[in-house]
C-alpha cells in the first residue's frame, strides 16, 4: 500500500505491506523514524497529534470518520493542516 501525506509543499512518500490494515495514527508513527523533524513538529512527546493540526484523509477531516483509528486504503492522501485561528 502506498500512502501520500502532505503538509504545506512537503509531500511525504509512505509504503506498507498490502496485506496489513493501516491507519492514521499508525501512518504517523512510521514517518518517526525516516523524518524525525517532520514528527515532532507534528506530535508530542507522547505521540499525540498537537492540538494546532487538523488530519484530514481524502479531503474528509478524520472526526467524522473514526479519527486517528480511520483506516487507510492503498492511494489514500493524508493532509495535515495547520489550524489558523485569529481575531
Amino acid at each position: 500500500m502506498r500512502l501520500k501525506l502532505a503538509c504545506g509543499h512537503r509531500k511525504l512518500w509512505l509504503q506498507f505491506p498490502e496485506d496489513i490494515p493501516v491507519n492514521v495514527a499508525q501512518a504517523l508513527q512510521s514517518i518517526k523514524d525516516t523524518y524525525p523533524e517532520v514528527y515532532e513538529r507534528w506530535c508530542d512527546s507522547k505521540g499525540r497529534l498537537r492540538s494546532s493540526l487538523a488530519v484530514f484523509v481524502n479531503s474528509e477531516h478524520i472526526r467524522y470518520r473514526k479519527g486517528m483509528d480511520t483506516e487507510l486504503s492503498d492511494g489514500d492522501e493524508v493532509y495535515v493542516i495547520p489550524i489558523i485561528a485569529g481575531g
